[in-house]
């Protein structure tokens, strides 16, 4: 069956057309938002923001600064579409602010120039400074006797400066916009009036550190000086003298200086020694006299050639003088004194006395050297008779401590030893009695020891109360009237009151060859009070020839000998001449002795 085509409905063609054009018209506009943000892109670089900035139309001025919505902000950044709040500020000008609706494009605001930020600086001076200073970068000004300023000045750092005679006053303030500044220069300040005593003097006010802030002369009034604490010196004829003072805000502080001097007289003896100060300063040469010395104490030092130097201190009193008189003490004195204890120490009294004598030489009546050498000597009698002690000697040691309290009469131990001393003398006494009887023969015994064939001859003896040097002297007077030669060997005397004789005798032959040979021994010694001993014995000798058979022994006169005693145990056959010899030789010192003593008595004999 055939059927009849018919026109599709208007509603299906409509969707038909919808969906053919849809995806034409997605694509269009896609290309239309392609094209608009495209297009935004590129006005949107163009959409900046263009200023400069200035202070006073001087752009290089200082570095000014900008936001925008409170960010940084620069000449020719890119910007956002809307509204925006662009801020301009700058140190020292007036901030710069707007409001603005930013679209495409740029945005310039070309060159904005800032009005100079001012403030207002108020200086006060009290008291008026004589030259007040206020220097700025933009602002200078000097005003003199000034008691300040109040001035509208662009905003900066300022120094001001006060400035008068003994002080000044620095301050650095910053004035700040559309605000009142402030400075305030108020010194405290005191005065001096300064008066002295004394013309001719003048002074030095010093502060701190050796700051000198005024000098001059007396008297004189200082106006203007900062509180606080100064020093005053003064000088007069190169004397000095200090002072501290406080100076009180609006008040005169009064200092009277008062030079007030002593005197001084120094006089040595002798004169003519050199007065140096402790300084080393040289005043002159004794006798002196100083004026003018600052009381208090003053040291000098005195010098004179050969003699100690002395240093001496004096206290001068204002209105007073003070007199120094000094006996200057040779070096050769202070010498012999250090010597003098040097040897005390070490018990040397004898080169104790010896410096000490010196000394006294240097310096006659001078007390501690005399009383050393009482102490010296007191010291050394006291010591030798501790010896003589020792020795038993007790009589002499009483004398020698008898002697050392006269110079010590306090000395404990002289006391003592003179109590014991006198205690034992008797005792002495008895000994030396007995030993005194026995020294005649004691030394005549001893002298005969050296002669070793004095035990063959006899020994005689006379008494006599003639004292002992007498009889010696006429022994020897007597010796010399002798026949031959004597040859004296000894003379001497051993001990007190004894004396010996020592003689020899040579015989010779025609050819003056040795014949024989007589040896004299005498000895004396007083025994008691009243009463002299004389031992005496002669020696006599013959020669003969060494060599039997030389010429010489044949013709009677040999030249080398030996000498034999003249006694029978040694010459058996004693010929006429040898006892001849023999006898000739007692009887004549006997009777020369006899002579001497003036006595015809015979001697005793001893063997």
């Amino acid at each position: 069956m055939a059927t009849t085509t018919s026109s599709p409905p208007l509603e299906s063609r409509t969707h038909y057309w919808r969906r053919v054009l849809r995806p034409l018209f997605w694509w269009l506009l896609l290309v239309l938002v392609l094209y608009g943000i495209r297009t935004h892109q590129r006005w949107m670089e163009q959409t900046r923001l263009i200023f400069t900035a200035s202070v006073n139309g001087r752009s290089d001025y200082y570095s000014s600064s900008a936001t925008l919505d409170g960010k940084t902000a620069f000449s020719g950044q890119l910007v956002s579409l809307g509204n925006h709040k662009f801020t301009v500020t700058h140190p020292k000008g007036v901030t710069y602010t707007t409001n603005l609706f930013i679209w495409y494009g740029g945005h310039n605001f070309g060159k904005i120039d800032l009005p100079r930020a001012k403030g207002t600086l108020v200086v006060t001076a009290n008291p008026p400074a004589p030259r007040l200073t206020i220097r700025g970068p933009e602002f200078s000004v000097t005003l003199t006797n000034s008691t300040g300023i109040s001035s509208t000045v662009p905003t900066d750092e300022y120094l001001v400066e006060a400035r008068d005679r003994y002080w000044e006053n620095s301050q650095i303030v910053y004035v700040s916009e559309n605000a009142p500044n402030t400075v305030v220069i108020a010194p405290k300040l005191g005065a001096l009036q300064l008066s002295c005593n004394q013309s001719e003097a003048t002074f030095r006010l010093v502060r701190g550190n050796d700051e000198i802030v005024e000098s001059g002369d007396f008297p004189a009034t200082i106006v203007g000086l900062p509180t606080g604490a100064y020093n005053l010196v003064s000088f007069h004829h190169k004397r000095r003298w200090d002072v501290r003072s406080e100076v009180k805000s609006g008040a005169t502080n009064q200092i009277q200086v008062e030079f007030r001097y002593g005197n001084a007289v120094l006089e040595t003896k002798p004169p003519g020694a050199s007065v140096t100060g402790s300084d080393g300063h040289f005043f002159g040469t004794t006798p002196l006299k100083l004026a003018e010395l600052q009381p208090g104490t003053w040291r000098f030092v005195l010098r004179l050639d050969n003699y100690e130097t002395v240093a001496t201190a004096l206290d001068i009193k204002a209105d007073e003088t003070t007199s120094v008189s000094t006996n200057l003490i040779s070096q050769s004195y202070t010498g012999a004194m250090r010597a003098a204890r040097k040897s005390m120490d070490t018990a040397d009294y004898d080169s104790a006395l010896e410096s000490l004598g010196n000394a006294l030489r240097a310096n006659p009546d001078d007390p501690v050297a005399s009383a050393l050498v009482n102490e010296a000597a007191g010291l050394r009698l006291i010591r030798h008779a501790e010896e003589l002690g020792k020795t038993g000697d007790y009589i002499g040691g009483g004398v020698d401590l008898k002697l050392a309290l006269n110079y010590l009469p306090d000395n404990g131990r002289a006391k003592q030893m003179a109590a014991d001393f006198r205690q034992r003398e008797p005792e002495q006494r008895e000994r030396m009695r007995i030993e005194r009887l026995g020294r005649g023969e004691k030394i005549f015994e001893s002298i005969l020891r050296g002669y070793s064939d004095s035990a063959l001859f006899d020994g005689f003896q006379f008494k006599t109360t003639k004292p002992v040097l007498e009889v010696h002297s006429a022994i020897i007077e007597a010796m010399r009237e002798q026949t031959g030669f004597f040859r004296y060997t000894s003379d001497k005397s051993p001990a007190p009151e004894t004396f010996e004789i020592q003689a020899t005798q040579e015989f010779q032959t025609v050819l003056a060859t040795s014949s024989g040979r007589r040896n004299i021994i005498i000895v004396g010694a007083r025994v008691k009070d009243d009463e002299t001993q004389i031992l005496y014995k002669v020696l006599e000798y013959k020669t003969e020839a060494q060599i039997k058979f030389s010429i010489g022994n044949l013709i009677g006169a040999p030249a080398a000998v030996n000498y034999v005693p003249l006694h029978s145990s040694k010459v058996p056959n004693m010929s006429e001449k040898n006892r001849a010899q023999l006898n000739e030789g007692i009887s004549n010192v006997t009777a020369r002795i006899q002579f001497a003593l003036g006595q015809t008595n015979p001697p005793t004999v001893i063997k």
